[in-house]
């Protein structure tokens, strides 16, 4: 089984994949339609997590997304943890690119606030509730996932685990599928993310089990070893490829071939991940890991 899942951001978030197609004059949430028009080729499903000002700012150019039967929306925050002026004014003087979003995911009530903007706005869009996760830069603390569960979110993907390869269940309730292939943002050269800024880049995520950056090609040839090695061993291979990576790398091209690939397979949404939560799923993942 495979879980595809992608980020999609609001262009008031100003990434800096964002930044550097600004030149094009293409928006994330136009990219991502066509995206979702690849998935449509190969009738492959995907869990979207969306900013919630995605849908509030950009409704009328994000609602044919939506409308596509293959396409499940998650929460990805309201407002993406956008970096304070102070940050920004740095990055500006030194001339060198900060993380487009905060390392912090805010108090405990701030974050309160924020989870209910997404669900408030979900719901009115969406005209149903959403139930699926994904931290906006995997950020979080000890309070995000009581929140999350309280607030009627089930599924989260924040994880970065090669060898968990079915779903399991969170002390808080949450059912956890965590990224177990290689995901792409920090692992793949594209946009602004040349050897030069890699080279300065501190590993950003201390669990994540590798450190190296590929080219579009080279990262294309691991997920499909590593998608293919979990299907084998009958666990659910859950995928990031956000939309904007895939365009700024190479316009698709290896996306396609993925998907190509991908649907020889079954597909799943996160919310449908539920499904391979067992009563085996502990002792399954702990044997994946010898």
């Amino acid at each position: 089984m495979i879980c595809l899942t992608g980020d999609v951001h609001h262009d008031g978030l100003r990434t800096n994949e964002q930044l550097f197609l600004a030149p094009r004059k293409i928006s994330e949430v136009a990219i991502t339609l066509d995206y979702v028009r690849l998935c449509g080729k190969y009738d492959v499903k995907c869990t979207l997590y969306v900013t919630g000002r995605t849908l509030a700012d950009q409704w009328e150019a994000f609602q044919p997304v939506t409308a596509s039967p293959l396409v499940e929306i998650g929460g990805h925050t309201y407002a993406g943890l956008p970096q304070g002026a102070w940050v920004k004014l740095l990055s500006r003087l030194s001339g060198e690119k900060a993380c487009s979003h905060s390392s912090s995911p805010g108090t405990c009530s701030s974050q309160k606030r924020d989870v209910a903007r997404m669900l408030e706005i979900a719901h009115r869009r969406l005209d149903k509730p959403i139930v699926s996760w994904r931290s906006h830069g995997l950020v979080r603390d000890r309070h995000t996932y009581g929140i999350l569960a309280g607030a009627g979110i089930k599924f989260i993907s924040d994880d970065l685990n090669w060898h968990q390869l079915l779903p399991e269940r969170l002390p808080q309730g949450l059912i956890s599928h965590p990224m177990n292939v290689i995901m792409d943002h920090d692992h793949l050269f594209h946009a602004h993310r040349n050897p030069e800024y890699v080279a300065r880049q501190q590993r950003p995520f201390p669990d994540d089990p590798a450190s190296g950056s590929y080219t579009i090609e080279d990262w294309g040839a691991l997920v499909e070893k590593q998608v293919r090695a979990i299907e084998a061993k009958g666990g659910v291979a859950t995928v990031l490829m956000h939309p904007l990576c895939m365009f700024a790398a190479d316009g698709f091209k290896t996306m396609e071939r993925l998907l190509k690939q991908f649907s020889k397979f079954k597909t799943i949404w996160a919310s449908e991940t539920e499904n391979y939560l067992t009563p085996l799923s502990k002792e399954f993942n702990q044997n994946a890991e010898k």
